[in-house]
């Protein structure tokens, strides 16, 4: 019996577990399908640089006559040979390292995928800790005013107040309940969320710590170096049309060769022959070396514009993480002395009939809004911390 109670409390305590940030992001990353593909992504890449860029296949070709000579006799004769087009130099490896430059500069941007993906995950534990914490705050307020209702059904029974004013209260805990239950689905739903996109097995106890909130400062520190996964795709671009313009700078990118064998009535005869391309025949080359050149302009361009765009954001946001920040500060302090000081008085001044139920429900409604303002600001604030880290390309300390 011992042992069947033990088990049985073992499994109740598996069941009931709690997650940390850093297990939801650890879930997140083991499962992670975003990552899969990218990876799979870039052997495919690699694969297709190799194939597009590989030797061509060896030509075998032949032919077959009746020959009918003067002397009289007849026979057939044949001939039968190889040809392969060979790449000159170093040519074929500076093609696949074009493309490969490329390919890696795209899959470095293909990595702000998995990163934004990340910190939409961290965003996200924030959101519901948020949503929780304001869920049972809430909660607490309705159970308190349910008390006080409780009360005043009582003081009616006994004619210490009037219908009006116990039916003002009545109207005020129902929407109190509505506006619990409505935060209750809210909190659900966000648990939910991240449970699926972390792919988390849990149950109905699995509830998240939410003790290790990142804290809400006015100035972030972020490494100087930021945007390093824009900086590195733009050299890889810079370096590809570098290199090209190496490799189109030579005249000669590949010869053919080949050997026959031909075999005539009265003689066997072998053969080898080269073919080397006219440089003065096309002007190939030198279009590719201008279009390398306009290339390596435009992506020049193109990264001073999105450096600009990407620098302002960041001004933008870090402001506004400040701005967030002390509004916070801000809300706490007032909600901090509503609390401690003027709602006592107002409860205090209703209870002794000094003050009409009026007054004293619209100063818990603007103590609700207060609440409710901080709690908006604050998820404000995480989801502008979490962008700007995204923004910067790079993980947080």
């Amino acid at each position: 019996m011992k042992h069947i109670i033990l088990f049985l409390l073992l499994i109740q305590l598996a069941e009931s577990s709690t997650l940390t940030l850093k297990k939801v992001l650890a879930s997140a990353n083991n499962n992670n399908t975003l990552t899969q593909a990218i990876d799979q992504e870039r052997l495919f890449l690699e694969a297709r640089n190799l194939a597009d860029t590989s030797s061509e296949r060896m030509d075998l070709y032949g032919t077959g006559t009746r020959a009918y000579p003067k002397d009289g006799s007849n026979d057939y004769e044949y001939s039968i040979g190889l040809s392969k087009k060979l790449p000159w130099g170093n040519t074929q490896e500076e093609d696949q390292m074009i493309t490969r430059l490329n390919n890696e500069a795209y899959l470095l941007e293909e990595d702000k995928k998995i990163l934004n993906f990340k910190n939409g995950l961290k965003s996200l534990y924030h959101q519901h800790c948020l949503d929780y914490k304001n869920y049972k705050s809430f909660k607490q307020n309705y159970q308190d005013f349910a008390k006080l209702y409780k009360k005043k059904q009582k003081a009616y029974k006994y004619q210490e107040i009037s219908k009006t004013e116990l039916m003002q209260l009545e109207i005020e805990k129902n929407k109190y309940y509505a506006q619990l239950q409505k935060m209750k689905m809210i909190e659900k739903v966000s648990k939910q969320k991240l449970f699926i996109l972390g792919r988390i097995n849990h149950s109905e106890k699995t509830v998240l710590a939410c003790s290790d909130m990142y804290p809400i400062r006015e100035n972030v520190k972020l490494k100087e170096d930021t945007f390093q996964l824009s900086k590195q795709a733009y050299e890889k671009r810079i370096k590809s049309t570098q290199v090209a313009l190496e490799r189109h700078s030579k005249a000669l990118d590949a010869i053919s060769l080949a050997v026959q064998y031909d075999k005539e009535i009265d003689i066997d005869k072998y053969s080898i022959g080269v073919s080397i391309p006219l440089v003065f025949t096309s002007q190939r080359s030198e279009q590719e070396r201008v279009a390398a050149l306009h290339k390596n302009s435009a992506i020049s361009f193109n990264h001073e514009q999105t450096m600009l765009e990407k620098k302002s954001m960041f001004s933008e946001l870090k402001i506004t993480l400040k701005s967030n920040a002390l509004m916070i500060r801000s809300l706490k302090n007032n909600l901090h002395d509503y609390k401690k000081n003027l709602l006592p008085l107002i409860k205090k001044s209703y209870e002794l009939g000094e003050s009409s139920v009026i007054e004293y429900l619209l100063n818990r409604q603007n103590y609700h809004q207060l609440k409710q303002e901080l709690f908006a600001t604050q998820k404000a604030y995480y989801h502008t911390l979490f962008t700007l880290y995204t923004l910067s390309e790079m993980k947080d300390n």
